[in-house]
């Protein structure tokens, strides 16, 4: 049972930290993606939306980078302006959702979403089902976003940019790391140290004499006058001799002691005898087997002589039949 609860323990503490370590690297291994502007060189970090597929890290996603001017909000279908084409679109109007759904019906490959007055990165999620969605959308922040607007609209051609999905620990947000590096391993040390201070409250338990039994046992009042030669005068816990009229619990072993002294040291201390170390709760088993000795080694002595003279009264009654009937034989042949 022991071994069961600490295996038991252990599972908890792995899930425990499995969780916190997801908690605190998923935001980012899942949702963080770069923007790779080819004819500049230049990458524009932005963030994966939490709906659609995932980003490849080694091939990505090319595509031509471009702004409807029918809809730059992308809040309803438009014609597409050229193959491959990621759609750039202005945040607001409609969800996040609603806009990869209608690029994605216009025949965009890719979603990019940035946002013109804010400078902080967004996580997009969408409510209801969205394993319709199979085409990947990114959010950009204020600067990034007008960025790579101002590059689109700055050449006359198309602009070719990559989308990649990276995992680069630099980028993190502060808090992130701190989580990762102080918390975590904090938390971990707390329910260990937690763990064992069960674990010692349980064992401490273990040794303790429960209440109930205690309180059970047998208690007798000291009389001097009734002392015994073997009887003790004095509590071996506190060393103070027994007055008269005084309460003395009886433990098992049949040593006695003040009430109150041990009984809180049957239930703080140790559940044994202050003097021979005796389990109180473990019951004599020299006892039982003295009193089936007892029952079959006394019983016979008083058995067996019963069984002689009874053996003895018959052989005595059959003798004086024999001798009547031989009496009675032999005189009959007088009385014709």
């Amino acid at each position: 049972m022991t071994g069961d609860r600490i295996s038991l323990k252990y599972r908890f503490l792995y899930c425990t930290t499995t969780l916190l370590l997801f908690l605190a690297l998923s935001p980012h291994t899942t949702v963080t993606a770069t923007i790779v502007a080819l004819a500049t060189n230049e990458t524009f970090p932005d963030r994966l939306a939490a709906f659609g597929p995932s980003l490849s890290s080694s091939q990505g996603k090319l595509g031509y980078l471009m702004e409807s001017s029918e809809d730059p909000t992308g809040c309803q279908i438009v014609q597409p302006p050229c193959d491959d084409w990621v759609a750039l679109v202005r945040r607001g109007g409609c969800s996040f959702v609603t806009k990869v759904r209608n690029m994605q019906k216009s025949g965009a490959i890719a979603v990019a979403i940035g946002d013109p007055d804010q400078s902080s990165w967004v996580t997009m999620y969408a409510p209801g089902d969205t394993s319709d969605i199979y085409i990947p959308s990114v959010f950009l922040a204020q600067r990034e976003y007008q960025a790579l607007r101002y590059l689109s609209n700055f050449v006359d051609t198309p602009m070719m940019i990559l989308l990649l999905q990276i995992d680069n620990w630099l980028e993190w947000p502060l808090m992130h790391l701190v989580i990762l590096i102080f918390v975590s391993p904090s938390i971990v040390m707390i329910f260990l140290y937690i763990s064992f201070k069960l674990r010692q409250r349980q064992k401490l338990k273990q040794d303790l004499a429960p209440v109930h039994v205690v309180s059970r046992l047998a208690v007798k009042r000291f009389l001097r006058e009734k002392l015994g030669e073997n009887d003790a005068e004095e509590c071996a816990i506190c060393l103070e001799d027994y007055m008269d009229g005084e309460k003395l619990r009886v433990l098992p072993c049949h040593h006695t002691f003040h009430t109150f002294c041990v009984d809180a040291w049957l239930t703080t201390q140790k559940k044994f005898c202050p003097i021979c170390k005796r389990d109180i709760t473990v019951p004599l088993v020299h006892d039982s087997i003295h009193s089936e000795a007892t029952s079959t080694t006394v019983l016979p002595l008083f058995v067996e002589p019963y069984r002689h003279h009874h053996y003895h009264l018959l052989n005595t009654n059959s003798s004086l039949v024999t001798t009547t009937i031989e009496s009675s034989s032999s005189s009959s042949p007088l009385s014709l």
